[in-house]
């Protein structure tokens, strides 16, 4: 495709106050927001920790909080931000006491701070599945893959771990200021000194594709791919397609949901799919193929590309993008991963029709189809878990009272659990004790508790006594083998019995 005269992207300043970089890309006006960056996010915590940077965000902010001006706190999966937007010298004030707040974090509320984060779970829907997947699937619950897991650490956490953990990444050395604006004259940002930070370096499960795996409701395609141009390019020339098809041609679907997640320099977890019933879900996946195929073979046509092109060009033009290239550079300066300017420069330019149905071809290849058992193209081989299934006996079914869905087998061993499903030889679940990320207990009116077992290659397994024939004995063995420190009660969101 013949390049075009791209428009100039707003250029990013760069200076720095207190030992903290600070970046903007605007105009000077009567009213200026900023965000206070840290680098630290949901992917830095382990398992048992997840929850730990929210704690802080909102002990840090509960004595800056107003409602006299626009304020807020984000915790996100690699960075944590606080942002207010108001007259210069406002934010100047507010920044100082974010930063005083941090420097100084009382933990005084802390069981308050916890009872709201547990409620805020409780009402909150959490990520949508096209985000929480990809990421579980090939991180588990490592990193990136907790994105969609429910917090443990308000449930468990003491005031040292958190001042700990608000000591080791609430520092000049692991933030970036982010303004709309030139930065007022009287700025300050008083934070303790730290080393510098990056993302966490966790490899991905290497799990064969293009594959299938189940999940209760929708359809959804996953997949870990070089995040590039031409790849971007091709999701959403593939997204219009599908829109088209099934809601417009077929009136199946109401929307295709997207998201990707960096978890590497140039690599991301992107997921799309759609809510869709049961009976529907076989042709929703048979699009998915039929249309990424066609991509691969033929390429965008023109008006495709044109359109890519096109909404970049609208973006560029809007207020709001100069304070995202400041965002964005920011971001680039805590992960150390290159900013997006190359890759909308690229798109500005005119992407190649080739480089783009090769990229659908990769995505192809990549592929991880999700949906209702039995539903999904029986040619696609089912996706293998992250570890080996564990050798053992078959517990039975209990023939009263179990709640364990009709098909579901258990297999204990003496190095872990393993859940499968009907006949198929691929587990549902692996629990390898040496690989126990945490185990939640559940209080039950019963004798015994419940027991959820989460592994770091993302195995959950739900062990209830009254399941299964010898499940309180296995609930008994399973309450001593592991470290205390792995133990926590249950929070509301997680359990899923009333009783034994």
């Amino acid at each position: 495709m013949a390049s075009h005269s791209a428009p100039v992207l707003p250029p990013v300043h760069r200076t720095e106050i207190d030992g903290v970089p600070v970046f903007w890309s605007g105009r000077p006006s009567g009213r200026l927001s900023a965000t206070l960056v840290f680098g630290v996010g949901t992917a830095h915590e382990d398992f048992l920790g997840t929850g730990l940077t929210h704690l802080v965000e909102h002990l840090a902010m509960r004595p800056v909080r107003t409602n006299r001006y626009q304020n807020n706190a984000t915790t996100e999966v690699l960075h944590t931000g606080f942002e207010v937007t108001s007259a210069p010298e406002t934010v100047a004030e507010h920044l100082r006491r974010v930063c005083t707040s941090l420097s100084r974090l009382d933990t005084g509320p802390l069981e308050a701070e916890r009872g709201v984060l547990l409620a805020e779970e409780r009402s909150g829907d959490g990520p949508g599945v096209t985000a929480w997947l990809p990421a579980s699937i090939w991180y588990g619950n490592r990193a990136y893959g907790l994105i969609g897991n429910i917090s443990v650490a308000p449930a468990r956490a003491g005031e040292e771990e958190v001042r700990q953990w608000c000591a080791r990444w609430f520092h000049r050395g692991n933030a970036a200021l982010v303004l709309s604006g030139p930065p007022p004259a009287d700025l300050r940002l008083p934070l303790p000194d730290g080393p510098a930070s990056r993302p966490p370096a966790v490899a991905p499960f290497g799990l064969a594709t293009p594959a299938q795996t189940a999940i209760p409701n929708g359809v959804a395609g996953c997949a870990l791919v070089a995040w590039t141009p031409e790849l971007a390019c091709a999701v959403q020339v593939l997204i219009e397609r599908l829109t088209e098809r099934l809601r417009h041609s077929e009136g199946l679907v109401y929307d295709i949901g997207f998201d990707h997640q960096l978890v590497g320099p140039r690599q991301a977890v992107i997921g799309f799919g759609t809510d869709v019933p049961d009976k529907q879900a076989r042709r929703v996946a048979d699009a998915i193929r039929a249309e990424l195929d066609k991509l691969g073979a033929n390429g965008p046509a023109p008006e495709e590309l044109g359109m890519d092109r096109q909404s970049l060009l609208e973006q560029v033009a809007e207020p709001g993008f100069a304070e995202y290239r400041a965002f964005d550079a920011a971001m680039a300066h805590l992960t150390g991963w290159p900013s997006a300017q190359a890759q909308q420069e690229a798109v500005l330019a005119g992407l190649r029709p080739g480089a783009v149905a090769a990229a659908a071809r990769d995505l192809a290849t990549r592929l991880v189809l999700c949906g209702p058992l039995g539903q999904l193209p029986p040619d696609l081989p089912e996706l293998a878990t992250a570890v080996a299934p564990v050798p053992g006996r078959e517990l039975k079914r209990a023939l009263i009272g179990s709640t364990a869905p009709r098909g579901l087998r258990l297999v204990v061993g003496d190095e872990g659990l393993t859940t499968f499903y009907g006949d198929s030889p691929v587990p549902v679940a692996v629990a390898r004790y040496d690989d126990v990320a945490g185990v939640a207990v559940e209080a039950t009116d019963g004798g015994l508790p419940i027991l959820h077992l989460f592994s770091r290659s993302g195995g959950q397994i739900t062990v209830r006594p009254g399941d299964w024939r010898g499940g309180r004995s296995l609930v008994r063995d399973l309450r001593s083998r592991f470290d205390p420190a792995l133990y926590f009660d249950a929070p509301d969101s997680m359990r899923l019995f009333e009783q034994s």
